[in-house]
């Protein structure tokens, strides 16, 4: 495009794109210099034109990132993960039994009480009617407590605070009561930031325990191959299990 320039009364002339450009940048030209071209309204500052050319112009694609420069960014990645001092297979497996033991010692209680041979021998010849199962079983719970035992009762009443107390402490500290014996948490992978509920509870516990469930039920014993896997991937050399990688979490060691 030809643009006709002046400065002042001046007429600088007819000058084409990369002309005035080269004009700029030696000093020939000047912003305040006035332009004009057809189609333009009237004459306009060099420098406000040319703003208004830049406004308009369509914003570039940004350039495909090198494969030397993704390298780089994947290696700085892992070079991160390296600088967290990670869980020992040691601290997770007895942060993992305290965190088990903590429920299943209250369950064994609560069903040995409620569910004696006698129970069970019930059970067994109600085995096809289900709502007369449940009958029976709540008929139990009250014959118990009536009699004055409230074991039952109390047992409920750990299980229950132990699962809030893990679901609160894995959500803002990322976690457990066994974690805290030992010394190591959940975290965000690969920068160690905090997990919050999505990762740390949702994610890597109640949906992937959901899936273990699940493949259990419909592939019976194949469906423990899941869990297994899950188990054997503690010996990668980052220690991230199938769930750290479903919730993109790391185990780390937690300075007391």
């Amino acid at each position: 495009m030809k643009y006709h320039l002046a400065r002042g009364e001046e007429q600088l002339g007819t000058f084409n794109d990369l002309d005035i450009s080269a004009g700029l940048r030696e000093g020939r030209f000047k912003r305040t210099d006035l332009c004009w071209a057809d189609g333009m309204p009237g004459w306009l500052a060099l420098g406000a034109h040319l703003q208004e050319l830049n406004m308009e112009a369509a914003p570039a694609a940004p350039a495909a990132e090198p494969p030397a420069i993704a390298a780089l960014r994947a290696e700085v990645r892992q070079d991160q993960t390296h600088h967290l001092e990670l869980a020992s297979r040691g601290q997770r497996f007895a942060a993992s039994l305290i965190d088990l033991l903590m429920l299943v010692v209250p369950f064994v209680v609560y069903y040995s009480i409620v569910f004696d041979p006698a129970l069970q021998e019930e059970l067994k010849t109600l085995q096809k009617d289900p709502a007369a199962m449940v009958r029976v079983i709540e008929h139990r719970i009250d014959t118990i407590q009536e009699s004055g035992n409230l074991t039952p009762i109390i047992m409920g009443m750990i299980m229950n605070v132990v699962l809030l107390t893990n679901v609160i402490l894995l959500t803002l500290r990322g976690q457990t009561l066994g974690k805290i014996f030992l010394g190591i948490q959940v975290v965000r992978f690969p920068g160690g930031e905090r997990a919050g509920f999505i990762k740390a509870v949702l994610l890597r516990n109640i949906i992937f325990g959901i899936l273990v469930l699940g493949s259990v039920i419909f592939f019976g014993l194949i469906g423990l191959a899941l869990p297994v896997a899950n188990a054997l991937m503690i010996f990668r050399q980052d220690r991230r299990c199938m769930h750290d990688l479903m919730a993109d979490t790391l185990v780390t060691k937690r300075s007391r």
